[in-house]
């Protein structure tokens, strides 16, 4: 109980650490999502206005040959488009409005000439100004100017400015395209509005998955924890969960090294360092296992204790170091023989047990010869010569006696081989 408190604690932990980012950074993102697809509404609007500006003047350039001028008569102003006149011709315009329904306005100067905007009676706004700001910017700097925010008669609109010029090249004027803002706005939203869905529908399954996560990374760490406990209390051969192991992040790596760790400290306790088999104490528990296999299931077994040929001569000649030296080569030998066939042992000094599982005398003898045969042709460097060794064993097969009974009855055939002249095997 105390442990899935402990969990809950830093499960609860981790979803703080991870859902208030989630939440910030999906409100961030449907923020910049919404951003970006306004301006890039703006930027389409745009082009549109601006397409349609070139085709509205080029349309007027076709029907009516000649430059933008005016004429003056009885008080009043007259725009002119070569030879015809633009004040009062609504008909191209509206034409032009009820299909896109984009308003165009042609300005003398900053004034309304002919305009599709109406006022809120429905009359048509010819002769109001246009914003001297944008006047100042299109007329004075003859240049093209487009607003995302243009208001007019009490409506806002995206709006699109080119100058107008006469046959001498002056601006006299200015052509006007706009798209009601409201209109865009509700597309903008429209279009937003799957986008703040998705961004809320995908936060929920984060949060979700972020549970899943947060609980599976507390299960692991639990795992580890228990595997540490276990191992603390003695038990080294207990094995940690494989989806820890499995994991590729920290907890992953984590958990591997405890293995490792695990592993040191079971080599420390149960092999001999200078040999690197097992040693006597952790031989014997192994020994133990095979033996009750034998009396509970009938598993057989062959037991063999070898020893190497003269070994204190080697000690004499060359030194205690040399022995160590001979000590682990012949150890190497033993170990990589006795893979897939049991374990090996190392009894005392330069003696050593070897358990072949699930073997009679029949199969575990071959065995033990070739091993025999593979010592006699080994030589150990050290130093600039080479050590030769042999080695005699005794081997008997697991029985119902007492294990103490058949290590001394194997240990019995090691000493007939020994005083029979070495290099033997006594069986």
């Amino acid at each position: 109980m105390e442990k899935e408190l402990k969990g809950d604690g830093l499960s609860w932990i981790l979803l703080r650490m991870n859902i208030f980012p989630i939440i910030i950074l999906t409100l961030v993102i449907t923020a910049f999502s919404a951003i970006s697809f306004a301006n890039s509404m703006n930027e389409e609007v745009k082009n549109g206005l601006v397409n349609l500006c070139n085709t509205v003047t080029t349309a007027y350039d076709t029907i009516y040959e000649g430059a933008y001028r005016t004429v003056e008569q009885d008080g009043a102003v007259y725009m002119l488009k070569g030879e015809h006149q633009l004040n009062g011709d609504f008909a191209f315009i509206d034409s032009i409005k009820e299909k896109t329904n984009v308003d165009v306005t042609f300005f003398y100067k900053d004034t309304r000439v002919i305009t599709t905007i109406r006022d809120e009676d429905g009359n048509r706004v010819i002769g109001t100004r246009a914003n001297p700001a944008v006047a100042k910017e299109v007329l004075e700097g003859d240049r093209e100017a487009f607003y995302s925010s243009t208001e007019i008669e009490g409506e806002r609109y995206f709006s699109y400015y080119a100058p107008l010029h006469a046959e001498d090249g002056t601006c006299i004027g200015m052509i006007f395209l706009g798209k009601p803002a409201t209109e865009v706005d509700k597309l903008v939203r429209r279009s937003i509005n799957p986008t703040v869905l998705f961004g809320l529908i995908t936060m929920l399954f984060v949060c979700f998955f972020s549970i899943r996560f947060s609980k599976q990374l507390v299960n692991s760490i639990q795992r580890i924890e228990t595997f540490l406990e276990s191992s603390s209390n003695g038990n080294l051969h207990t094995k940690l969960d494989s989806k820890v192991l499995s994991r590729k992040d920290e907890l992953g790596d984590m958990g591997r090294h405890v293995v490792k760790m695990q592993k040191a400290l079971r080599e420390l306790v149960e092999q001999d360092m200078l040999t690197g088999l097992n040693n006597r104490r952790s031989g014997e528990k192994l020994l133990k296992q095979v033996h009750e296999s034998y009396e509970k299931e009938g598993v057989p077994y062959c037991l063999a204790i070898g020893d190497i040929d003269h070994f204190k001569y080697v000690n004499d000649t060359y030194g205690h170091e040399c022995g160590d030296v001979v000590l682990a080569g012949s150890s190497l030998l033993l170990k990589e023989h006795m893979q897939g066939k049991g374990f090996a042992i190392r009894w005392g000094g330069e003696e050593f047990l070897l358990v072949y599982r699930d073997m009679n005398m029949d199969k575990a003898l071959p065995h033990l010869q070739e091993l025999m045969e593979s010592l006699r042709n080994m030589h150990i460097p050290y130093g600039d010569t080479y050590i030769g060794i042999t080695m005699t064993f005794g081997i008997v097969e697991g029985s119902m006696e007492r294990i103490e009974l058949i290590i001394r009855d194997a240990d019995t055939k090691l000493y007939e081989g020994k005083n029979g002249g070495r290099d033997r095997i006594v069986s």
